[in-house]
């Protein structure tokens, strides 16, 4: 048997390409729309033609790249019946088997993220009947389990009964391989790690200490990661009721992109923290291409309705579009050719944005000047320590409640690094929130400089 895992480390999504190298056929599981070419290199590369595409359940965090690679393979796109998609598929259901040579995939229905998920388990023949994994779609990950995305309560308590009926009776040596890792909002708490046994899981996954549905479910619901932003959009696209757009954008004069701003556009600058702070075209969205969870992160602030315009160097172009169209942002029309150099050239006004470091801050709080700190991070980051009376409002709730921010006073934002808090300052300089500074390395640095934190759970009242 051929296994191979492909991993996303910008989102946390995991793809899997499983084959029979006698029968030189494959499946591929939960494909990414930007990943197509490599599992169409990976199968070459291997001596394999993908025979079968199987999505474990419908994503809401990035868009399939299903119909793409089977445009190209003509290979069948496989769901569960439940799943209520709108393009060409075949359906699958509980106990369905996929075969390919001497490996043999079988369909376990085991809802609760979705009503539509299924875990896949593998067995290789040659080696002998019984499964060697399981590939658990979103119902466990590595140290945690998937969210209840539709149902709430009464979808936490499917996941129970599905852990429990399905995966709980497996041999501790059985090993499990999830569709998403650290850094996907798909979970909480999720391990770094790409793959785990159930024994391991039995031992140290939170998850299985619950014997009882009740605590179970409190146990889920508590402290749940906010939605994608684009989830709806998402969930069409990935159901096929909206349609697929690829980006073809265009090189765009300095004279050209005012104009196109002056209609709505928006620039998204792709470049660093330091060189947006420096100089950038007003009303710019700064998130680094660089960053974590980039295309996240644009489709959580990115203006509704509004075509992109890129700004940053000719490689970053191509990568930011591919890397967008995952997460169904796709209309960039366009990009800056001769990015920011071009602009002053013709005289048009550019914004700056004033880097300030943990040391500048502390002195500030210090001599008692009349400073609000902005934290925009999640709130489990917020529980393990901020800065006294800062001020909270986590990264994608920061613009719908800019009206908690007192006007008239500097504000330092800060986050985790440096750069969640630039992309936050970005949106709300958007909307004419002013005087503010950017906390370069964040709470990682005011940390190491050994500055004080608090630890109370509740934001304090009264800033």
């Amino acid at each position: 048997m051929i296994f191979q895992q492909i991993v996303n480390e910008d989102s946390g999504c995991l793809s899997y390409l499983i084959g029979c190298g006698e029968a030189g056929q494959a499946v591929v599981v939960d494909p990414g729309r930007d990943r197509v070419n490599e599992y169409l290199r990976l199968a070459r590369k291997k001596g394999l033609r993908i025979a079968h595409i199987v999505e474990t359940h419908t994503h809401a965090d990035h868009i399939s790249g299903n119909r793409d690679l089977a445009a190209v393979t003509r290979a069948p796109i496989l769901v569960h019946h439940g799943a209520g998609v709108a393009f060409e598929h075949q359906d699958v259901r509980d106990g369905d088997t996929i075969r390919v040579g001497n490996v043999e995939v079988r369909v376990a229905h085991t809802p609760g993220h979705t009503p539509d998920s299924i875990s896949l388990f593998v067995v290789d023949h040659s080696r002998g009947p019984d499964p060697w994994f399981v590939l658990t779609g979103d119902l466990l990950f590595v140290g945690s389990v998937g969210r209840p995305d539709l149902g709430g309560a009464r979808a936490a308590e499917d996941i129970f009964d599905s852990l429990q009926r399905v995966l709980r009776p497996l041999d501790d040596l059985v090993e499990i391989y999830p569709a998403h890792g650290a850094g996907s909002s798909c979970g909480k708490a999720m391990s770094a790690k790409a793959g785990s046994t159930i024994g391991f899981e039995r031992r140290f996954n939170p998850a299985f200490r619950y014997d009882d549905r009740r605590a179970f479910v409190d146990f889920v619901m508590d402290g749940i990661p906010p939605k994608p932003a684009a989830f709806d959009k998402i969930v069409a696209k990935n159901k096929g009721l909206a349609p697929l757009v690829a980006a073809k954008p265009r090189p765009y004069s300095a004279r050209e992109a005012r104009e196109a701003i002056a209609q709505g556009a928006c620039v998204l600058d792709l470049r660093e923290v330091a060189d947006f702070g420096d100089g950038h075209v007003p009303g710019s969205l700064n998130v680094w291409i660089d960053g974590p969870q980039f295309a996240e992160r644009v489709a959580g602030l990115v203006p509704t309705g509004a075509p992109l315009l890129l700004m940053g160097a000719p490689s970053d172009v191509d990568r930011a579009v591919a890397a967008l169209s995952r997460v169904g942002v796709d209309d960039v029309v366009g990009f800056l050719q001769w990015g920011l150099v071009e602009w002053r050239s013709e005289g048009f006004p550019v914004e700056s944005v004033p880097q300030i470091t943990v040391h500048d801050l502390a002195t500030w709080l210090e001599e008692g000047r009349d400073v609000v700190v902005v934290d925009v991070r999640e709130p489990s980051e917020w529980d393990e320590g901020h800065i006294d009376r800062a001020l909270h409002l986590p990264m994608f709730e920061a613009v719908a409640r800019r009206a908690e921010i007192p006007g008239g006073r500097p504000m330092a934002v800060v986050c985790a690094g440096g750069l969640r808090s630039s992309a936050v300052i970005s949106a709300l300089r958007r909307h004419g929130v002013d005087g503010l500074h950017n906390v370069t390395g964040g709470m990682a640095a005011w940390a190491k400089a050994g500055y004080s934190v608090s630890r109370q759970r509740e934001t304090p009242a009264g800033h």
